[in-house]
């Protein structure tokens, strides 16, 4: 099965999908502002050529016909069902990671955005996760340069568009590698929020940064931990600096755990070549009940607690109870809007409290040099947090630069102007882009 191929009439045939396990969430958790969407951006050294993106989505949708699809609902789940549709090709929004309008027949859950230099692609989570998205989008541009007249060597790290597609990318990886009886995960304490008001609607805006790589990871190196561990500690170490500061104006306010949600991209632990969701999260904290935390020591906190969450025990531990509840008997046997209040209640009460932010890393992207040299960066949008965590933030690398994003909800930007400077302060060059 696995080595099969498919052509793209055949994988419409089948009519429809069921979501994956991570994608049951979000429909139950989605709204207006909580999209649960997010965006990739490619800067190119030349200026975009509509009609070669034009056509160039056309080739990829034909070579990605599982992404052509719709959100359905019956009775007991909700699901996707293909609609054959083109995804839209927009002029760049202000506001990034709109909502899509999942209730519309026939309505696209991907779109591309187009302005200038730059090609960007906007995924709801109930499609793919980020590694996906980038799969999609590496394919897209490879499909456009050579459109453009480009020589582009094939090249296995990316999809070509006259590549069979296999059965492999439309499975829930989830469900492959659930394991029975696994001892659960303990239970979370709630974690500690960031005061900051809520901004008036529409809330969302994003400050970008650009960070020299080299000088990141000759400090990183320097502390004997890995560029994901670095960013996480300065991001605890942030969270702990606002915190104290809050603590001075509010003598009352308790000692709380700082915890942040990192997705690992689990296609690099188990064999899965899926192009839909196939992550999980690891939850780096720190406890201030036990009193203020060293840089260095958060460091060490921070590389053992995500190397140990991230070991494939414990993620396959995690991952066999979120398809547990899935498999449940009694979950399976209830109506779809008992489902759907049940999941958004849980998520209110559990999800949105057990994490005081979000950082993202999609890592480095490979590329041919023929593309490499054609393309300026690579920047990642993370989806609009909820009001409980209000910033979040992702990171992408190419060559000698990291672009690192904040989507912030809130009427403050102390948490990025304290996180940047630390870098900074820290020998390592920031550059805060603007925002056109």
């Amino acid at each position: 099965m696995k080595g099969e191929g498919l052509n793209t009439d055949t994988v419409k045939e089948i009519g429809w999908l069921k979501l994956d396990n991570a994608a049951k969430l979000f429909p139950a958790i989605m709204s207006g502002e909580l999209t649960s969407v997010f965006r990739i951006t490619v800067f190119l050294k030349k200026p975009i050529k509509f009609s070669a993106i034009k056509e160039a989505v056309e080739i990829s949708s034909r070579r990605f016909p599982y992404f052509s699809v719709s959100l359905g609902s019956g009775l007991f789940w909700y699901y996707l069902e293909y609609n054959h549709q083109i995804p839209r090709i927009l002029t760049e929004e202000k506001i990034p990671c709109t909502a899509f309008a999942t209730k519309r027949k026939n309505e696209p859950l991907y779109r591309i955005l187009v302005k200038e230099n730059r090609i960007s692609v906007e995924f709801i989570h109930i499609l793919t996760d980020g590694g996906g998205a980038f799969e999609y989008l590496k394919s897209l541009l490879y499909t456009y340069f050579r459109l453009n007249g480009n020589n582009i060597p094939s090249d296995e790290e990316i999809i070509l568009p006259e590549s069979p597609i296999s059965e492999e990318e439309i499975e829930d990886g989830y469900k492959r590698f659930f394991r029975r009886k696994m001892p659960p995960p303990g239970k979370l304490t709630k974690a500690w929020h960031l005061p900051f008001r809520l901004d008036g609607k529409p809330r969302l805006k994003i400050i970008r940064s650009q960070i020299t790589l080299d000088k990141l990871l000759e400090v990183a190196r320097s502390y004997g931990v890995s560029v994901t561990e670095y960013m996480v500690s300065v991001y605890l170490f942030t969270l702990q600096m606002i915190y104290l500061e809050e603590k001075e104006k509010v003598k009352k306010q308790k000692r709380g755990v700082l915890r942040i949600e990192v997705p690992v991209n689990l296609r690099k632990i188990f064999p899965s070549k899926t192009m839909r969701n196939f992550s999980l999260f690891v939850l780096p904290e720190i406890d201030l009940r036990l009193g203020v935390y060293s840089f260095d020591e958060i460091l060490k906190i921070v590389k053992y607690q995500l190397q140990t969450g991230a070991d494939v025990k414990q993620i396959t531990r995690f991952l066999s109870q979120n398809v547990g509840h899935e498999k449940s008997p009694f979950v399976r046997l209830l109506p779809l809007f008992i489902k759907t209040m049940a999941i958004s209640a849980v998520y209110k009460r559990l999800g949105s409290n057990q994490c005081s932010g979000i950082l993202t890393n999609l890592g480095r992207v490979k590329l041919p040099e023929e593309m490499g040299n054609l393309i300026d960066a690579f920047e990642v949008v993370p989806t609009p947090p909820n009001t409980h965590v209000k910033i979040s933030c992702a990171m992408v690398t190419f060559k000698n630069q990291l672009r690192l994003d904040f989507g912030n909800i809130s009427r403050s930007t102390s948490f990025e102007m304290h996180f940047l400077k630390y870098l900074t302060e820290s020998g390592i060059p920031v550059k805060v882009l603007n925002n056109n």
